[in-house]
Order: structure tokens, then sequence, then C-alpha cells
């Protein structure tokens, strides 16, 4: 019965996926990686000691808040030894690592992923398939748990092939969240409204630079709007705009570079223009440097487009304490008259196969533990990270922490406190317009190259607009170029 009822619920999960955007790989092509064969009347022994792996890239606080985790997993289950290894500074330095584990035979037993890195991982085998997990009768997750999570974060885990198989678990997830200094939106207008009453009332683009320009005639050296991730601002631009970026052939289910495409050049060109008149910048034009180190001067940069999971520093001492600064976050804008979208993101937490069937349930058993409703809760909380659950909502931890948020807050933390609530809310509240794109082998590789992309041609001193345009051209292809061969 719990097969069965798994088989409804991933099909329904596999609409909500599509519906915000979503791609699915290997479409026809049959399940990428085989299901383990864990029986139904498997038993975890919890007498034998065994030591798993869990392979990550947080920074020294989360660090510690799962190190902690693993002293109350160890109370529970006394004969299973989590060792937590920082393999790399970054997710792409991780997926490196893992990646040269599979070959080596000496893969971690859990590690913190995206899609697109167990998309590689899957052309080896390597990740466990997670399906006969979840449905067993003692093990795995009963079908109110399986309700319990936010669909779409729960439908990302699916997203490898069409049949269902679950690759990944929903770890720590965020999207994007436009961040704008209110005191000072809250002190200019433009045509007759705020700019904050302009930001509640669902920004556009059109309206942000609108913005901007006026922002300029005030403060002529002012670059009015950052974007910290040129990734990501190709991906949702292209996703705003209408744009193919990547997808799979509905014949061959195989998947498909897409992005060197005339709708693709007209978005760039949108923002590229911008850039040309200061009105914006990237993390990159900005020397490596978040926009929100500028944001938080409170002068010359107002808004900027940053990760929700770093929600709390969008704030510093000296913005709030001594400038006065207070901020708001609100949803990505879009187009005028183009449908809304934002990028889901923040990583999964996947698990390899291995040839000792106690170790995976007991990677299995950890796994759990961590996307506990609790545990997605306490993690959110200092994050900015959104709890993956519906009952995390309802915990006394996410309670305790709603029930102390300061409408008027007067200390630093206290306004942290504040946007990261709001931040979520935001992420809770606009489920509908998150999207993920196609996962294969070569998105990785694209995600990768498209952000210099972006900035090669934001920073090109075009000669005319013919000039132009044949620059983006070859950029373009050889960027294709360089990905597909």
């Amino acid at each position: 019965m719990k097969k069965i009822l798994l088989s409804i619920i991933m099909v329904a999960f596999t609409f909500t996926l599509v519906a915000c955007g979503g791609d699915r790989v290997q479409g026809g092509g049959g399940k990428l990686v085989e299901w383990y064969e864990l029986s139904p009347d498997t038993e975890f022994d919890t007498e034998t000691p065994v030591t798993i792996h869990f392979w990550h890239r947080m920074g020294a606080a989360n660090e510690e808040m799962v190190t902690k985790w693993v002293t109350e997993f160890k109370e529970m289950y006394p004969n299973i030894t989590v060792v937590l290894t920082k393999a790399g500074a970054d997710y792409n330095q991780l997926a490196e690592k893992v990646s040269l584990s599979i070959p080596a035979g000496n893969t971690p037993d859990i590690a913190e992923s995206y899609p697109d890195h167990i998309s590689r991982y899957a052309i080896a085998k390597a990740p466990l398939a997670l399906n006969n997990f979840i449905s067993h009768p003692t093990l795995g997750y009963s079908e109110e748990e399986l309700a319990d999570f936010l669909p779409s974060l729960w439908a990302e885990g699916t997203s490898y092939d069409n049949e269902g198989t679950v690759l990944s678990l929903p770890f720590t997830k965020s999207s994007e969240g436009f961040f704008y200094n209110k005191t000072y939106f809250d002190q200019h207008s433009l045509n007759g409204k705020t700019y904050t009453e302009h930001v509640e009332a669902g920004l556009t683009w059109e309206t942000l630079f609108a913005i901007a320009q006026d922002i300029k005639t005030r403060e002529p050296q002012a670059i009015p709007f950052g974007y910290d991730s040129e990734d990501n601002m190709f991906i949702t631009g292209s996703e705003q705009w209408g744009a193919p970026y990547t997808g799979y052939n509905a014949e061959t289910g195989r998947g498909e570079v897409l992005f060197n495409n005339a709708q693709s050049k007209e978005m760039i060109k949108y923002f590229k223009d911008k850039v040309d008149k200061n009105l914006m910048l990237t993390r990159t034009l900005n020397a490596e440097a978040f926009t929100s180190d500028i944001f938080k001067t409170g002068e010359k940069l107002y808004m900027y487009v940053g990760s929700t999971g770093g929600t709390r520093y969008a704030y510093d001492d000296s913005s709030f304490n001594k400038k006065g600064v207070r901020v708001g976050v609100a949803p990505l804008p879009h187009f005028e008259g183009k449908e809304r979208a934002q990028i889901q993101q923040g990583p999964n937490i996947n698990l390899f196969k291995q040839d000792n069937e106690q170790r995976m349930i007991a990677a299995w058993l950890f796994a759990k533990y961590m996307i506990s409703a609790e545990k997605t809760a306490e993690y959110a909380i200092p994050s900015g990270y959104a709890p993956i659950r519906y009952s995390a909502y309802e915990t006394e931890t996410w309670t305790n922490y709603v029930a102390g948020i300061k409408a008027n807050p007067t200390t630093l933390a206290e306004a942290q406190n504040k946007l990261v609530k709001e931040a979520i809310d935001m992420f809770r509240n606009n489920g509908d317009i998150f999207f993920t794109s196609a996962v294969f082998n070569l998105s990785s590789k694209t995600r990768t190259e498209v952000g210099p992309l972006l900035v090669k041609i934001f920073s090109y001193k075009a000669t005319s607009a013919e000039d132009l345009n044949t620059y983006i051209d070859r950029e373009y292809q050889n960027t294709y170029n360089f990905i597909t061969n």
C-alpha cells in the first residue's frame, strides 16, 4: 500500500515541478539509477558498530550545528559513528572531490549536493536510489510524513528521470530575494508612489530601473542596484524572458543545451544596457565582493538580489545602528507582461551505494534525522534557509522564534531575526513561481559557464550596436562550443 501511495505522491510532485517550470531528464529513457532492493523484512542492526561519512561545504556556524546533531544522533544510535568532513570551500569544490572519489571507490555515505552534481555522479551509477528506503514499512516514511514535505522541494529529488527515481532529499532550501533599503525607499517617490509602494505592488524590472534612474538624478555616483550571482541572473532572466536555457528532447529523452538563441541574447542586451548606464552591477563587476557589502554602507547601492540563505548579511552593526537603515525583502522583479519566476536553490543531500547494506541504512537514518521537522527549523533560524516541512513551522523551536520577533527592532540581532522570518515567509508564499532547470550530464557545466559569459558581455565596450551583436554572437557560440564539445 505504501509503495502505491508513494507512486501517486511522486506523480503529484512531478506535476508540481513541471508547473513551476522545471524539466525532467531521461524522458522515456528508463531509470537513471536502478532502485536498490531493500527488503521489507530488513531491520537495522543496533549492535554492530558502523561508521558513515558526511561530506559538506558548510561554514563554521552551520558545521557547528550539524556537529551537535551528530552528538544527539549518537545518543539515539550508539553504534553509529558519523564523521563530518568539510570537503570543499564551495559546492563546486565539493562536487569535484566527490566525483574523484567515485572511481577511487571511497565515496562518502552522504553529501551535500545540487541536482546538477548528482547527474554527474549518476553517470557512474554511484548515487543510491532511495525509493525502497522511503517506502520501507519500518525504516521509511508514512504517508503523512511524505505529505509533510513542501511539494516542490521534494519534487527536486525526483527530477532525474521519468520513473520517479529519488536520488536526493531536500536539505537547506532557499531562493533569491530582492533586498532593499526600506528607510531610503520610504523617503523617496516615483510617479506618485514611494519606492516601497512600488515594491509592495509587485516590482517589475522596468520600474526597478526607473527607480534606479531616479536615484541617479540625485546621486550621480550611485550604482543603485546589484545582483550577486551572475549564474542565477542568466538562468532566472532566461526563464522570465521566455528564452530557452536548457531542456530535454521529448523524443530522445536526452538533455539539451539551448541558451544559444536570439531571445537569450535580447535578454542579455536588456541588462547590459543598464550596466552601461551604471544603474546596476554584479558581484564579479564589484571585484568579486558581494553587492550587499556596498548595500550595508547605506549609500550608493540601495537594492540587490541575493540568496535568502544569506539574509542576515543584509545588515551589519554600522548600517543598523549608526545609519539607521532598515531592510525589506520581496520576491524578484519580473518583466511587464511576462510570467513571474525565480530560481529554487539550496543544497539537497544524497546517499551513495556501498557494499554494506547496514552502512547504507545507517546513512539513511542520519539523513532522516537531519531533515526532521525540528532540525530543519533549527537550521533555518540562524541562516535564512527555509524549513522544508510543513510541521517545522509548528515546532516549539519555530514558534518560539516567531514569538520573539520584534515589529520595531532596536538591536542588530532583532533586525536580523525579523528579516530572516520575512525572507522565509516570502519563500513559503511564492512556491508557485519557483522553477528548476533541466538536469543532465552537461547541466552543471552549462551553469558554470553562463555566468562568465554574462560578465564578458556586461564588460564589453562596444563601438556600435553592430559591434555588440557580433561580439555577443561570437561569445555565445564559443561558450556553447566549450560546453558541448
